[in-house]
């Protein structure tokens, strides 16, 4: 058999996928230049579905965006052990359903770790390419997932999850199964985020309870701008500092708090749980960004955990203790943490990973113009200085709406603002942000 170019592995046998997945679908990035900007998904689940709570449906498509289309999965046991996955899609106007596609390396091992993620080689499915996910449970089922990329060097997206996705233990070998179809999402998610630290209400409103009572909060935030964006869904997020800036030397030299990985993990759990999205926040101090970054490498691996950098405390190159001083980052090294989180979605599979990097005055961020562009990172410059709506907006437009900015993000604060914009009010804006933050 041919090799795949992965140690290990052939032809007709699926890759490996770490495990984790969002529960609310996003588009695949779409290169530029491109008319193709919708992803479709579709995963399998048959009997023994009770045994989980069953996952929000991704958001119908926009009206007028495209053909109408849905997508599902078929899957069956081998008598070897192995599990065969294909894909249909239903596009026609009678509600056909197309033949089923077999994409290569479709099988999965019978000697599968559980637990472990693998997909297929890519398949081509209307306007784009699509693998199978599929991973071994430890109680003897097989769950299954969709990703789909709109050009062969762009990134995969989100690992689509619908209900019913999962094939029983114990399935008579030959018989297909399917999945029940989903419709695609043509729009990412907005991102409605609540900042802070844990047990300090000082420092932003995931100071003020539980992850469990922050999620139902930030939830029925997330509600409320679903109400207002039309067709596009929302999604809440945790936005957690896990390197808080201090103005006395620590005994590492890095003028850094860290939150213990224990702790962190919690938050990880309690996103996977919630279905949440979590942005992992340092303030850098006299560190670098890329090291940060680093430090967090093992949670990265999780698709629904994105990455933020706050310039303002990064005050090494001026001398003085973070808090002194507004600090910055060069371009080159956005760019590196950038490379950095590009080689895990790459060695992953993941969909892509949002940098969000702070700013409320020009040099926070310097050399702008040399940041680079990474189709497997989403660059977000979030507007995060405080006071009037007006100044706010304006400071929004400068730099969270321009170049390099890929995912425009606004913070607002609930004690600072004078007043906190309404809901409304920020949908209200020519352009609304994609991502915005409470504090």
């Amino acid at each position: 058999m041919a090799a795949t170019g992965r140690p290990g592995w052939v032809s007709n046998e699926l890759y490996p996928f770490p495990r984790g997945a969002l529960r609310r679908a996003a588009r695949p990035r779409v290169s530029p230049g491109s008319l193709r900007g919708w992803a479709v998904a579709a995963a399998l689940a048959l009997m023994a579905v009770a045994a989980l709570a069953p996952l929000p449906r991704p958001a119908a498509a926009q009206e007028g965006a495209g053909p109408a289309i849905e997508a599902r999965v078929a899957a069956r046991a081998l008598p070897d052990g192995r599990v065969e996955v294909a894909l249909q899609a239903r596009t026609s106007p009678d509600g056909t359903w197309g033949g089923r596609i077999s994409p290569g390396a479709r099988f999965l091992p019978g000697d599968a770790a559980p637990g472990r993620w693998l997909w297929t080689a890519p398949a081509p499915l209307e306007d784009l390419e699509w693998r199978v996910n599929a991973r071994r449970l430890p109680d003897g089922r097989v769950e299954v997932a969709l990703q789909a990329r709109a050009s062969p060097d762009g990134a995969w997206s989100e690992r689509l999850l619908p209900e019913h996705r999962f094939l029983p233990a114990g399935l008579e070998a030959g018989r297909w199964l399917l999945s029940s179809p989903v419709e695609p999402v043509r729009e990412p998610p907005q991102i409605v985020a609540f900042y802070g630290h844990p047990d300090v209400r000082a420092m932003g409103v995931l100071g003020h309870g539980t992850p469990a009572e922050v999620a139902t909060r930030v939830s029925a935030w997330a509600e409320r701008y679903d109400e207002l964006n039309g067709p596009r869904p929302a999604v809440g997020a945790y936005h957690l500092i896990v390197a808080v800036a201090q103005t006395w030397p620590t005994p590492e030299g890095d003028w850094l708090r860290h939150l213990e990985h224990e702790r962190i993990a919690v938050y990880v759990e309690a996103a996977r749980e919630h279905g949440l999205l979590l942005f992992l926040d340092t303030q850098i101090g006299w560190s670098d960004p890329l090291s940060e970054v680093r430090l967090l490498e093992p949670f990265l691996r999780e698709p629904f955990v994105h990455v933020a950098v706050d310039p303002e405390f990064a005050t090494r190159r001026l001398g003085v203790a973070p808090g002194l001083a507004i600090g910055s980052v060069t371009a080159e090294q956005v760019n590196e943490v950038q490379r950095y989180l590009a080689g895990i979605v790459r060695e992953e599979g993941l969909p892509p990973k949002i940098l969000m990097v702070h700013q409320f005055t020009d040099w926070m961020l310097l050399d702008r113009d040399s940041v680079e562009d990474h189709p497997e990172v989403e660059l977000s410059i979030d507007m995060d200085g405080f006071g009037l709506a007006p100044i706010k907006v304006d400071g929004y437009e400068r730099w969270a709406l321009t170049a390099p900015s890929e995912r425009p993000a606004f913070k607002l604060f609930f004690d600072l603002d004078t007043p906190v914009m309404t809901p409304e009010e920020v949908q209200g804006l020519d352009q609304p942000p994609d991502i915005v933050i409470y504090q």
